[in-house]
């Protein structure tokens, strides 16, 4: 498995099309709270978004 930068964007910079929704369709995130901030990550696609 190769091993690549995270890359987060900002929900207000980039928000879901479809409400819950990832762009890639899926709706399965894994959530994480660091540093005071939500993130939220695509279990499809990996990208992630502090929400």
């Amino acid at each position: 498995m190769e091993n690549q930068e995270e890359v987060v964007v900002l929900y207000k910079d980039d928000p879901d099309e479809h409400s819950g929704r990832c762009e890639c369709g899926n709706n399965i995130f894994k959530s994480r709270v660091q540093d005071g901030k939500f993130y939220r990550k695509c279990q499809e696609c990996g990208k992630t978004k502090i929400v």
